[in-house]
């Protein structure tokens, strides 16, 4: 009888951990590889028509220069939007962020996800 108390507990303790690493959050790098400054940069949730919040706020990330920021590991493709100096938007649409920990953004829309 305690043998079975025993698994019970070990597997419900699993679960527990399971369910809860489900909303975990993710830290990734995100390097300005483009050949103009940020001034706006903001992620969501493919699925989701709304932005996220602007992570450089006030901030400028230089060519070269990158970022650090945290995202919901639950979701597994992203939309990123960035803004330059001249207003001009450029989104990078439908990343798979699960196994990846670092962007390289490029000027042509494109990304290297590491």
């Amino acid at each position: 009888m305690l043998k079975k108390s025993v698994v019970s507990l070990l597997a419900a303790l699993c679960l527990t951990l399971l369910l809860s690493g489900v909303a975990m959050a993710k830290e990734i790098i995100v390097i300005n590889g483009t050949d103009f400054n940020l001034t706006g940069m903001a992620m969501s949730p493919s699925a989701t028509s709304e932005w996220g919040e602007d992570f450089l706020a006030s901030d400028v990330l230089r060519p070269g220069e990158g970022l650090r920021i945290t995202i919901n590991a639950s979701n597994i493709a992203w939309d990123l939007g960035v803004v330059d100096d001249e207003g001009v938007q450029l989104n990078f649409e439908g990343l798979d962020l699960s196994r990846v920990s670092k962007i390289t953004l490029h000027s042509d829309g494109t990304a290297d996800l590491e």
